[in-house]
């Protein structure tokens, strides 16, 4: 876009999370002077999601203490915040964002970061006590919940429900996971992995019930009575829901972007559109590290896309080249006091379990990809993880990685 804007730059982000916040941060560091336009549909200011399942869940931090910035930071950085205005459509060819309050935002830049939405359990949207866990909304209300209830039921094993129960137990309720896979996180670690991270639930007195679906829910007797797809039945006084995400895309619907129930990007973070970008667990780029499209819902990748994205606008702007993003996936997560990491891609064509003590949750494992190392997953292992990142990192192989994670 060198030479197309005779003014100083604009850039619009929409979507005031972790993207929103890491790209507009970034033009700063980068040496953006131009105008910033941050625009979010919550209330709040820009906010961290990990410990919203955790610390605030388990009381031991308030929901205020999880924002990022304060106001003074965005006034100091000059980003102009618009909170509490959803983002309803994108003109492309005038290069203007139309907001839900009736206003319209003008660009030069545009970065899409309004991330994902949690899937919900269908016939359940009226009933008190059925929740999701994406946002402080959601968490201040489970929160108030567990207050006041004993019992909970987690529809859904992977890492957010897993640790929304890990937050229940830590807190004495009583806790039953429903998974319908056969084992839990067999999406994100494989079967094999995924059968050691069952154990973790047992092992701090979760009831965990796999390969079982919920049929639905039910109001009895002042308590909810969750209908299973075997013909029992779970009562508690809670019930969150974990179930995977829907990308915040159609309020794009007409806009000419390019979208395939996420928005493409090529390797640069580039959308169909020229000066629009997207970022998060809603773009699915082109990943030259892998040779594959991807799309990676991780704090981890957010984090690094959006410093690619405000690198490639400044770039533009300097009629230098862009940078491709190559980021290997990343993701961590907290329960029952161990830490579980995955790096890089699981895959159970080989899996390698090194540092794997009998009776202890503490373990690492490695994925072959081809003859390469594919990726390694670990819990409590984080020294070990680490130098399986630097691996994946150099393209190392599968044995050359194996043998060196065993003398670790």
């Amino acid at each position: 876009m060198t030479g197309q804007v005779s003014h100083s730059p604009t850039v619009v982000i929409v979507g005031a999370s972790l993207g929103g916040l890491r790209t507009a941060s970034a033009l700063r560091r980068s040496g953006f002077d131009g105008r910033i336009t941050l625009v979010g549909d919550e209330p709040h200011l820009p906010y961290d999601r990990p410990p919203l399942s955790k610390e605030v869940l388990t009381r031991e931090k308030r929901p205020d203490d999880t924002f990022f910035r304060t106001a003074v930071f965005f006034e100091e950085q000059r980003i102009d915040l618009k909170l509490g205005a959803a983002a309803v459509g994108l003109d492309a060819e005038a290069r203007s964002i139309s907001l839900a309050t009736g206003e319209e935002v003008d660009y030069d830049f545009a970065v899409i970061a309004t991330g994902a939405r949690p899937r919900t359990l269908p016939g359940t949207g009226d009933i008190d006590g059925v929740h999701v866990m994406r946002t402080l909304a959601d968490a201040t209300a489970i929160r108030a919940s567990f207050d006041r209830g004993r019992r909970l039921v987690v529809v859904g094993a992977g890492f957010i429900g897993s640790e929304v129960a890990a937050s229940a137990r830590k807190r004495g309720m009583e806790v039953t996971i429903i998974e319908a896979a056969d084992q839990p996180l067999v999406m994100a670690v494989g079967a094999q992995v995924g059968e050691r991270c069952a154990g973790l639930h047992g092992l701090y007195g979760a009831e965990l019930r796999c390969g079982i679906g919920v049929t639905g829910v039910d109001e009895e007797s002042g308590s909810l009575v969750v209908r299973l797809s075997n013909g029992s039945t779970a009562s508690c006084d809670t019930v969150v829901v974990g179930i995977g995400v829907i990308p915040n895309v159609e309020w794009l619907e007409g806009s000419g972007i390019e979208m395939d129930r996420a928005v493409i990007c090529d390797r640069y973070m580039r959308t169909s559109h020229p000066g629009v970008y997207a970022v998060g667990d809603l773009a699915s780029w082109e990943n030259p590290r892998f040779g594959r499209r991807m799309r990676v819902e991780h704090w981890t990748n957010t984090v690094e896309q959006s410093a690619t994205v405000a690198r490639n606008i400044v770039n533009t702007i300097a009629g230098a080249t862009p940078i491709a993003y190559a980021g290997i996936p990343y993701f961590w997560s907290d329960q029952y006091g161990h830490r579980l990491q995955l790096v890089g891609l699981a895959s159970d064509d080989e899996v390698a379990f090194v540092h794997d003590p009998p009776g202890e949750p503490g373990m690492l494992a490695l994925y072959r990809r081809g003859d390469r190392l594919g990726g390694a997953f670990a819990i409590d292992s984080m020294g070990p993880l680490m130098k399986m990142r630097r691996m994946l990192f150099q393209e190392a192989g599968f044995d050359e990685a194996l043998e060196f994670a065993t003398s670790l």
